[in-house]
């Protein structure tokens, strides 16, 4: 009997700090005004539904250029084909390098939300830049065939900074939103609510469906409309699937859950160095709850924000 009714109590005991933990996540996840979010009526699959539409169109957009770029480069800039190939590459490059610096202005200025607005209006930008460019004649080299002539006037001076600007707006907007957008979906969810937590799988499933649906698209139907009505018609189609992506983020933003910018992320990585160093002699306490200092012990809770405590790697 005594044995049950210590088992009851320890089951009361972690219910509790589950909810205590949740009401916790709750307090620092916000609406888009800056008030504290409503488990009620912010988050949960209803919410990631709007970043999961961002994500397919986004993707469809940004891989319909990608893999069609090298043809545009030799095509229609006149580039020699080593050329075209690190024009390529370095793009592809450049869009993973900039995803750092997405990551890094999320988490201390602006959030996975704001972040994905702003560099998703640049991604948008170098587009419709791509699509002039490919449209006006005045903006691009004669037409001549590159494997017949051997005379073809590559792109340079002006003609060539349009394009490379253009192209660079795409990385740098493509690379600061790539980082957030399954980031600000998974933020939809509470790990600390039982419910929240199990649909989280469900969400990285459904992420990674739109992505290849996305990437599908984008390499049959619009690599299609690229080859048979021009690359002026094929990068303007993907600059609407980035206009698409946005609507669709926006239209969920009375229902997202956003995770307050925690400042400089260097700033905690430097108080766990410093912390370790000062603490090296400090014999490990028997009770790991006083890991976590005596309010939680007290209490019995142990916050989300905290690592579970392990007796491995000692």
């Amino acid at each position: 009997m005594a044995e049950i009714n210590k088992q009851s109590n320890k089951w009361e005991q972690e219910e509790v700090s589950n909810e205590n933990n949740w009401e916790l996540a709750e307090e620092e996840s916000v609406d888009w005004r800056g008030r504290p979010s409503n488990p009620n009526k912010h988050g949960g699959m209803r919410a990631a539904l709007f970043v999961l539409g961002l994500q397919a169109f986004e993707i469809m957009g940004i891989a319909a250029v990608g893999n069609n770029l090298i043809t545009y480069v030799i095509n229609e800039m006149h580039f020699p084909l080593s050329k075209a190939a690190n024009i390529v590459t370095n793009f592809v490059g450049t869009i993973f390098i900039f995803a750092l610096l997405g990551g890094y202005l999320s988490d201390a200025f602006l959030g996975s939300f704001w972040t994905i607005i702003i560099f998703g209006f640049v991604e948008l930008s170098g587009f419709i830049l791509l699509s002039v460019q490919a449209h006006l004649p005045q903006l691009k080299p004669p037409k001549c065939n590159p494997l017949i002539d051997q005379t073809c006037e590559e792109a340079k001076g002006f003609k060539a900074m349009i394009f490379f600007m253009a192209l660079y707006l795409v990385a740098l907007g493509s690379g600061c939103v790539k980082p957030n957008m399954i980031a600000h979906g998974a933020d939809q969810f509470s790990q600390s609510h039982p419910k929240q937590s199990k649909r989280l799988s469900s969400y990285f499933n459904a992420a990674y469906f739109a992505f290849s649906m996305g990437e599908l698209i984008a390499l049959t139907l619009l690599v299609w409309v690229q080859t048979h009505s021009g690359m002026d018609i094929g990068f303007g189609v993907s600059a609407a699937a980035m206009t698409m992506g946005i609507i669709s983020l926006v239209s969920g933003t009375m229902y997202f859950r956003n995770k307050r910018p925690r400042r400089s992320i260097f700033t905690p990585i430097a108080q766990v160095i410093v912390a370790a160093i000062l603490k090296r002699k400090l014999a490990s306490p028997s009770d790991p709850r006083m890991l976590h200092g005596d309010h939680h012990v007290a209490n019995d809770v142990v916050p989300s924000s905290t690592l579970p405590h392990t007796p491995r790697f000692r």
